[in-house]
């Protein structure tokens, strides 16, 4: 086994990766590790754009602590919320001075745009829908500017490294060809791997989101939370033959209509503010809406659109759209809901603490409790940004050396893989979770789906770690931390929870 060592030690390289990086630095050396490039995490692709208490005054900061409190469904933590809006200028004012490309008016004033459950338009965006990207690209180009700062591509991590006193104080990692080995001790470990969604059969993620940090702190004894709290983008391309895509919220929240086979706008049915609806209420009422009519399909139209405002403000989208043979400006689009968002996972306080000293997650991996059970549009990236920046107040000062160790614990390189066949194992992990975790959920579809999941789980057998069965492996573990956890506490809200499926008419 190859053996590094480093004082700060961030996995996942993310937007929130990348800002406890840039946080990092200017108290030691800092090695990021990744599964994949910049293309390969959800930051890269996300679209909308990022929420601010815009005007930052007090009364603009309560508004937004309102608008989060009210779509999480009464399930955020308040206090926790206040922080994250708080925070919002300050990770504002660095992201200006490192040059990110917000879109602005001819007069130079910052454009601002409404999504669903905003009570006003508070969401900057860069690149019309690319702001994902360009937050990313750079805050990399400013942390590569240091000599203290590595990158490390394509190594998974299988196992978090404690010594016998239960520090943690570093990670293993799986290499390219999936057998060799790299342990790198640090004085602190960031988990920034983000979440698990594209464990479901449809989803907005990239494949590799599929929660493999918490499954690799559970596996370390961390406590894990909130993991039946998944949110579904009710606004996904839906073309058959090609991965779902989504439509970005900004699209409604600058006048696209939500509308059935007849042209009929049916959210008000479900909802009074129809397409600004909170996420779970719109993907709810697209999940029923399709029961009763399945032949009629849903749509979102942009159509009454001016000439040309579609291709100039989500050129990305368009394009997309235009090389599936679909032109958004004259034609609507089909969709249907996808799994986009963990809301739980690895409990943390606002610091990015774990229960396990010396470990800290941040972003979408860990459980804040900001989002409830149900994110408000756009709160992802301000809490990637606000949690990369806090993580360096509970590090600085009360690390350890990485060189500290006191021996380590005594843990088996093996671990317990799945027997199943990998491929038919990922295809069967993702039905179960889109039946049993889906945007409607049953108390008898969910203890089905976690007696199947439990059953692969059972099959495995100790083995060396490789890297595709020791991945399903995770899948699993990750599948059913979710169904225990609907089963154990259903609530309303994202976690949306039914003795039986509600009558059809």
């Amino acid at each position: 086994m190859k053996k590094e060592s480093v004082d700060f030690l961030v996995v996942g390289g993310g937007i929130a990766g990348y800002q406890a990086v840039l946080s990092l630095l200017p108290h030691g050396s800092v090695l990021l590790v990744s599964r994949g490039p910049l293309s390969s995490g959800s930051s890269y692709y996300a679209q909308g754009g990022l929420a601010l208490p815009w005007g930052f005054g007090a009364e603009d900061c309560e508004r937004h602590v309102q608008d989060t409190l009210r779509a999480g469904a009464g399930l955020c933590d308040e206090a926790s919320v206040r922080i994250l809006v708080g925070d919002g200028e300050k990770v504002w004012k660095g992201l200006l001075s490192i040059d990110v490309p917000f879109d602005q008016a001819p007069d130079g004033s910052f454009l601002t745009t409404r999504e669903a459950a905003h009570s006003v338009p508070r969401i900057v965006h860069a690149g019309g829908d690319r702001t994902g990207f360009l937050i990313l690209s750079a805050l990399a180009r400013k942390v590569s500017e240091s000599s203290s700062f590595r990158f490390l591509s394509n190594y998974q991590i299988c196992r978090i490294r404690k010594n016998r006193q239960g520090m943690v104080t570093g990670a293993i990692f799986l290499g390219e060809t999936g057998h060799d080995l790299l342990e790198i001790s640090a004085g602190a470990t960031i988990l920034s791997t983000g979440g698990g969604s594209s464990l479901f059969l449809r989803s907005t993620n990239p494949r590799l989101q599929r929660g493999d940090g918490v499954a690799v702190a559970a596996r370390a004894g961390c406590e894990i939370e909130r993991m039946a709290y998944y949110q579904f983008h009710p606004t996904v391309l839906d073309i058959p033959g090609q991965a779902p895509f989504l439509l970005t919220e900004a699209m409604r929240g600058e006048g696209a209509r939500v509308i059935n086979g007849q042209g009929r706008r049916f959210l008000f049915d479900y909802h009074p503010d129809g397409e600004l609806a909170p996420r779970d209420v719109v993907s709810r009422a697209l999940w029923l809406e399709s029961k009763k009519h399945p032949e009629e399909g849903i749509f979102l139209s942009l159509t009454h659109f001016p000439k040309d405002r579609v291709a100039q403000r989500f050129p990305q989208v368009y394009r997309h759209c235009l090389e599936l043979g679909l032109d958004l400006q004259t034609t609507p689009a089909p969709i249907r809901p996808a799994a986009h968002f963990q809301m739980g996972g690895i409990r943390t306080d606002m610091n990015g603490r774990t229960t396990l000293p010396g470990l800290f997650a941040i972003g979408e991996v860990a459980s804040t409790r900001v989002h409830g059970a149900n994110r408000l549009a756009s709160n992802s990236l301000l809490e990637a940004l606000v949690m990369g920046s806090r993580i360096v107040d509970a590090i600085d000062g009360g690390r350890r050396s990485s060189e500290e160790d006191h021996g380590e614990s005594d843990e088996s390189d093996q671990v317990f893989l799945p027997s199943v066949d990998i491929e038919e194992g990922w295809t069967r992990l993702r039905q179960i979770l889109w039946d049993s975790a889906g945007i409607v959920r049953t108390l008898p579809l969910v203890k089905k789906g976690l007696l199947e999941i439990c059953a692969m789980i059972d099959s495995g057998r100790p083995a060396p770690i490789e890297g595709a069965r020791f991945a399903l492996g995770n899948g699993l573990l990750v599948a059913k931390l979710i169904l225990e956890d609907i089963q154990t506490a259903p609530v309303a809200g994202a976690n949306y929870v039914v003795d039986e499926m509600p009558g059809l008419t």
